[in-house]
């Protein structure tokens, strides 16, 4: 059986550690036959791109935040000319600090109409996501953790998820703020020549499972069965989903590190159904060469 990742996240993602090289030279060494690197919402690794000993099959990718409806999702985008989708990234997301600083500045103004004790002089957008920096700031307040508790807000994810993606939440923020239309990342991905699949449809806070998929399938290509730590039967619902609907299948196990407390690890374990219906679309895009400097 063939190993397969298409989802790994370089040090161009503000939670990432490691260059691409790196993290190439160690799918080589255990035997990762299809990779992609798919940094949050810029393509920035492959132009660092140099020797690595990694001989398998890279396809391009991008983790790419999209709003459908109100709502946020991650998208993966696979095997896309490089050129102007890195061009279009760079000018409709900016820095990961420039958006970050932008979400936490207008978080910083709710949590003030709400009276809720934070310290923004504490933010280093460089170094930590906005929702991040907020759920830190409430945690160590009591009025901050009264709110959480009231919400039953119990992680960033909590937050980002659950709370701020509310309508009727009292921090809500609407992400077109920062984030464009799926039309727009679906147009401008499949003009060059790519795919696009929700990622990791478990994890849209405590949403049931098929409303997200079933809000999504009229704009992707395919769907994420297998991120960890979804168990083998989330893997089969949505084997069986995408089969039901003719969508394509990815798989990744969301790497971003080998330091990282969770996605650590860049072993993906596949059936050979599913490993074959990976293969029978990614089997069409060219390896990606080494590249030049920008």
């Amino acid at each position: 059986m063939e190993k397969i990742n298409l989802h790994i996240h370089s040090n161009d993602s503000l939670d990432g550690t490691e260059n691409i090289n790196t993290i190439l030279d160690d799918c080589e060494e255990q035997g990762i036959a299809v990779a992609s690197i798919t940094d949050h919402d810029t393509c920035k690794a492959y132009f660092d791109l140099g020797n690595t000993k990694y001989t398998g099959q890279l396809i391009t990718g991008l983790e790419a935040d999209a709003m459908i409806g109100k709502k946020t999702y991650d998208i993966l985008c696979y095997g896309f000319s490089l050129e102007e989708v890195s061009d279009w990234a760079t000018q409709q997301y900016g820095t990961i600090a420039f958006r970050q600083q932008k979400i936490f500045n207008h978080l910083v103004e709710l949590c003030k109409k709400k009276n809720l004790s934070i310290n923004p002089e504490t933010y280093n957008a460089e170094i930590e996501f906005a929702h991040a920096g907020i759920y830190r700031m409430l945690s160590e307040s009591e009025n901050g953790k009264e709110f959480l508790m009231t919400y039953d807000i119990n992680s960033i994810g909590d937050l980002y998820r659950l709370g701020t993606m509310d309508e009727t939440f009292p921090l809500y923020i609407d992400m077109h703020l920062v984030w464009p239309d799926i039309k727009e990342v679906k147009e401008v991905i499949h003009r060059n020549g790519g795919k696009i699949f929700l990622a990791h449809p478990y994890r849209y806070g405590k949403e049931n499972v098929t409303d997200v998929l079933d809000s999504c399938v009229d704009y992707v290509d395919g769907i994420e069965v297998w991120n960890n730590p979804e168990d083998s039967s989330q893997v089969d619902y949505l084997y069986q989903y995408a089969k039901q609907k003719g969508l394509l299948m990815s798989a990744g196990s969301d790497y971003h590190g080998k330091q990282h407390p969770r996605h650590n690890n860049l072993d993906v374990s596949l059936n050979k159904d599913l490993e074959r219906e990976i293969t029978n679309w990614t089997k069409e895009y060219k390896t990606l060469k080494k590249l030049p400097p920008r």
